[in-house]
């Protein structure tokens, strides 16, 4: 029944291929994103598993 709905609808067709554009759009962007973070940041991230204090990613205590 949804199929036949479906393929009566002008143009449905490029709903898949937007929808693939914009998901490997997003996904690149997070990649480059977690690329230009800078050493010092992962460090710290790595770091947190093994602090006593309260100190966040910007150094600041909570």
């Amino acid at each position: 029944m949804y199929k036949e709905v479906l393929r009566s609808i002008e143009g449905v067709g490029i709903f898949p291929s937007i929808s693939l554009l914009l998901f490997f759009g997003f996904f690149v962007g997070l990649v480059i994103y977690l690329i230009k973070k800078k050493k010092s940041y992962w460090d710290e991230a790595a770091q947190l598993p093994l602090s006593d204090d309260n100190t966040n990613f910007n150094g600041q205590t909570s």
